[in-house]
């Protein structure tokens, strides 16, 4: 079995076949000049894009236009979470609102806030052993995160302080 002929071996014998026998290949088109001018050209195109401005017919509208909002929804809390706003539990009965830009259920009072809480703080479901003082963190207290574990909500406002 013979070996197969390469594919630019095989392009070069029809090129050479071609070529004798005299066929004529199309010639391709000519690349335009090149724009001698870039300036003038630039100008140009400014003012014919200028005029095409100056001619659309739009009204001016007022970019800001003010809006009356109705006011924030209050509701009672249903579940206990916390907000996102002050950080703070989120405790039953608690009068909450959702924030305007960040969506999420926040205490009436940090409706306006434009910053969310840097540390949160919940309310412990289950005991634990506090990381900076080492006292037990009873079911129900405040706690908040600090260096991979829970702390006291007190005991880590000291050492933030």
């Amino acid at each position: 079995m013979a070996k197969p002929i390469p594919v630019n071996r095989r392009w070069q014998e029809n090129q050479r076949a071609a070529a004798q026998n005299g066929a004529n290949h199309a010639t391709t088109a000519p690349a335009p000049p090149p724009v001698s001018n870039y300036q003038e050209t630039l100008h140009e195109t400014i003012d014919a894009l200028a005029l095409w401005l100056f001619l659309q017919d739009e009204p001016e509208v007022e970019l800001i236009t003010p809006v009356q909002q109705p006011p924030p929804r209050v509701i009672q809390a249903r579940y206990p979470q916390t907000c996102t706003g002050c950080g703070m539990p989120i405790r039953l009965g608690d009068s909450i609102t959702r924030h305007p830009r960040w969506g999420e259920w926040v205490h009436v009072g940090c409706h306006e806030r434009a910053q969310r809480a840097a540390h949160r703080t919940i309310v412990a479901r289950f005991g634990g052993v506090c990381r900076l003082c080492n006292r037990p963190i009873q079911q129900g207290e405040l706690i908040t995160r600090f260096n991979r574990g829970w702390a006291h909500h007190e005991c880590a406002q000291r050492e933030r302080q």
